[in-house]
C-alpha cells in the first residue's frame, strides 16, 4: 500500500511539473507575441504622426501662402522685395524673421485691407523666438514676448524648424536656388531638417522631404 501511494504521488509531481513547463512555453510565446505587436503599434503611431505632420506643414502653407497673396494685393509688392543677394549664405538670405513681421507682427504699414489687421493668425503655439540659452535652437514665444516688436519672431513647421521665406520677383537676375521662379518660395524643410529645396532641384536618383508652394 505504500508503495503503491508513492508511486502514485509521484505520478501527480511529475504530471504537475509538465503542465507547469507547458505553460511557462506559453508565457514565452504570449510575451514574444505582446513584442512583436508593440513594435507595429509603435510603427503605426510613428506613420501616422509623419502622415499628420506633413499635412499640417502643407495646411501652414497654404495658409501663409494665401496670407502673402493678400499683402501683395495691399501692398504691391512681397515681404523682401527690398533685400538685396550679397554675399550672404543661400540658406539664409531673406527668409525669416521677415515673413512673420510682414503679417502678423508690427510691421505691415495698414494691415489687410488697410484694417490694421494682421494678414496671418497663426496660433500663438506656433510661433517662436531664438532660445538664447541654445545657440541656434527656437522656443515658443511667451504672452509678453508675442507682442513685443523688439523680437524677432518665426513661424514654426511641425518639426520645430522655421519656414522658410524668399522673394523672387524683384530680383533682376534669376538665379538657380529660384525654386519655381515665382514671386515668392516658401517651404519646410521636412523631416529630416535639411535644408536640400534651397540648392535646387534633386540630382538624378535623390528625393528631397521639404515641403514648399511648389
Amino acid at each position: 500500500m505504500t508503495s503503491f501511494f508513492r508511486t502514485r504521488s509521484t505520478g501527480q509531481t511529475r504530471t504537475a511539473s509538465s503542465k507547469a513547463g507547458f505553460t511557462l512555453i506559453e508565457l514565452m510565446i504570449v510575451v514574444a507575441i505582446i513584442g512583436v505587436l508593440s513594435t507595429l503599434v509603435t510603427k503605426m503611431i510613428q506613420m501616422a504622426q509623419a502622415r499628420s505632420f506633413e499635412a499640417n506643414a502643407k495646411s501652414d502653407i497654404s495658409t501663409l501662402t494665401s496670407a502673402l497673396e493678400a499683402y501683395a494685393r495691399d501692398e504691391g509688392v512681397y515681404p523682401g522685395w527690398d533685400m538685396k543677394l550679397g554675399g550672404e549664405d543661400l540658406e539664409t538670405f531673406n527668409c525669416f524673421p521677415i515673413l512673420f513681421e510682414n503679417l502678423q507682427g508690427e510691421r505691415p504699414p495698414e494691415g489687410k485691407a488697410g484694417k490694421n489687421a494682421p494678414y496671418s493668425d497663426m496660433a500663438a503655439d506656433r510661433i517662436a523666438i531664438i532660445d538664447e540659452d541654445f545657440e541656434e535652437e527656437y522656443k515658443r514665444a511667451g504672452r509678453d514676448e508675442l507682442f513685443d516688436p523688439e523680437i524677432e519672431k518665426y513661424y514654426l513647421d511641425p518639426w520645430s524648424e522655421p519656414y522658410f521665406y524668399r522673394e523672387n520677383r524683384s530680383k533682376r537676375t534669376k538665379e538657380d536656388w529660384m525654386l519655381k521662379r515665382r514671386g515668392f518660395d516658401l517651404w519646410s524643410v521636412g523631416p529630416d531638417g535639411e535644408n536640400e529645396a534651397c540648392f535646387g532641384y534633386p540630382e538624378e536618383d535623390e528625393e528631397y522631404d521639404d515641403i514648399g508652394n511648389w
